[in-house]
């Protein structure tokens, strides 16, 4: 039975999923005559680009997630109860490997397949890029304003492959994988606190405290 709070089940799962999203991506594109892999290259300026590009990204979330308001409590308790438990189990390479095995699967399959073939059929770059990113923000809901969140953020990637030329998909995924893993450090060390703070006030076997 699959238990997600066991390392190597939901390693294994991620990967499968993850994985496949690659796949999908080559498979798919071999059929339609797109190459998903064809505007990534490896370049400083495109590396550097996708590093600098994670400042936003990230201080929004740490802001959102840290200290949520309205309709951002939701999505924090979401990722508290769903994701966190089983982020917490991973060493920290475990979350390194899952963040690039997200940054570069989803990217190969929304910014390298969908945006040009959804672009093609609407005879509009614009229009592939605004559909696949709708898309993008819907395949992660999770609350309407998640899934809002997520249409923004891949505009962004989407909008980053665009600051070097040629364009150069590599920009995307750096920032991607690099925000995917400083935002599963922030939820699991959230976790852990939340965790011990409860713990510490749990009473013991004899009715006291739990000692600091």
């Amino acid at each position: 039975m699959f238990n997600p709070q066991e390392r190597s089940q939901f390693l294994n799962f991620a990967g499968l999923i993850e994985g496949g999203l690659a796949l999908a991506a080559l498979g798919i594109g071999w059929c339609v005559s797109i190459n998903p892999v064809e505007h990534l290259s490896w370049d400083w300026l495109a590396f550097g680009w996708g590093v600098l590009a994670t400042v936003p990204t990230f201080a929004i979330f740490w802001l959102t997630y840290r200290y949520p308001v309205g309709s951002l409590r939701k999505i924090r308790e979401f990722l508290s109860r769903e994701l966190a438990p089983s982020l917490s189990n991973l060493h920290w390479y475990d979350l390194v490997l899952l963040s690039i095995l997200a940054g570069v699967a989803e990217e190969l399959l929304f910014r390298g397949l969908l945006q040009p073939w959804i672009g093609r059929a609407c005879n509009s770059a614009g229009a592939g890029q605004f559909l696949t990113n709708l898309v993008f923000g819907v395949v992660h809901w999770v609350t309407p304003l998640y899934a809002l969140l997520a249409c923004v953020i891949g505009n962004y990637l989407s909008w980053l492959m665009t600051l070097t030329e040629p364009n150069n998909l590599l920009t995307p995924m750096v920032t991607h994988t690099i925000h995917d893993y400083l935002a599963f450090l922030v939820i699991v060390a959230e976790y852990r606190r939340k965790r011990e703070t409860t713990n510490d006030e749990t009473p013991n076997d004899e009715g006291m405290m739990n000692p600091e």
